[in-house]
């Protein structure tokens, strides 16, 4: 029997969780392709780790150039857990942001050891805290952290969040309607979810059997209304990120990799030559004193002045 209840706890959650999947990997491939962005040549890079750059060497072409995953996964992990650059510039903001993350990544881990805790009791191994296996007493307690620490630093972080954009300021300047309606979202999600795990949920059993069910693609109806409140702020969220703001975790990595960290050298009929030449034959759609509309930026260099005195 058709009710909102069996609605939001399962035919909404595949359709939020599909769409999310799908529009991700598109928008990732869509990334992929875009054309090479201009560089920042700023060294240090992290792959370099110590060294500097690989430049500042003599014959740096004729050398292999050293190459450091370590330093690299260090900095990004620095930057994807700690929010390193927003605690080095603009510690105000770091408050905020740091929890927000951190209530997210929580999050990821939440569900994870639900799917975990779910899948182990689907195969007749019970999730307690007086479990016999200690495999599930680490899953409940590690379910239990993740889940209550998600929701208490997502909702601290994007109070603080919005505390700081009515509050301060140059905040309030650069804070559109769009700023304050994601924040708003973030705290129906977490706010949700703590409000469920504080008076209905306290050691996630039900939703973990709800996930069980949804593994089996056997969902029930969920009855406590609290848990279908949460349920539904997590469905709206993963139909609404994709196409939000939000979905700057996707181009962050673009954005370290082929902008900031790439020193990749350019060598004759590599396919780097070949981008920049194509690139060069664009077509310039703007107009200024030293620039001709419409003309490629090819054409922009190859004119010659008429006089020397053009020549300023």
């Amino acid at each position: 029997m058709f009710s909102i209840f069996w609605f939001i706890g399962g035919p909404l959650t595949y359709f939020a969780a599909a769409l999310f999947l799908v529009k991700t990997v598109s928008t990732i491939l869509k990334y992929s392709k875009l054309p090479r962005h201009l560089r920042w040549d700023l060294y240090p890079v992290p792959h370099q780790g110590p060294e500097g750059s690989k430049y500042q060497k003599v014959d740096f072409s004729q050398i292999k150039p050293h190459s450091s995953l370590f330093h690299e996964l260090k900095e990004m992990g620095q930057e994807m857990l700690f929010i390193k650059k927003a605690y080095i510039n603009n510690p105000k903001v770091w408050m905020g942001s740091f929890p927000l993350h951190a209530g997210v990544y929580l999050g990821l881990a939440w569900l994870l050891m639900l799917v975990v805790g779910a899948i182990m009791e689907l195969n007749g191994v019970p999730v307690k805290a007086d479990a016999q296996s200690v495999l599930s007493i680490l899953v409940y307690y590690a379910t239990l952290v993740a889940g209550a620490g998600s929701f208490i630093f997502g909702l601290c972080g994007s109070l603080v969040m919005l505390w700081l954009r009515t509050t301060d300021e140059d905040m309030r300047f650069m804070s559109d309607v769009l700023s304050f309606f994601n924040l708003a979202v973030m705290i129906f999600l977490f706010g949700s979810g703590l409000t469920a795990w504080g008076l209905t949920d306290a050691s996630f059993q039900m939703i973990r059997q709800h996930v069980a069910d949804l593994l089996m693609f056997k969902p029930g109806s969920v009855k406590e209304p609290l848990i279908i409140l949460q349920m539904l702020s997590f469905c709206l969220f993963l139909i609404y990120l994709p196409f939000s703001r939000m979905m700057h975790f996707v181009g962050k990595y673009f954005f370290y990799h082929n902008i900031m960290w790439d020193d990749k050298m350019m060598k004759r009929n590599s396919a780097m030559e070949n981008d920049i030449a194509a690139y060069l034959q664009y077509k310039i759609t703007w107009a200024a004193p030293h620039i001709k509309k419409g003309g490629s930026w090819v054409d922009q260099v190859s004119e010659r002045p008429s006089k020397e005195g053009d020549l300023k």
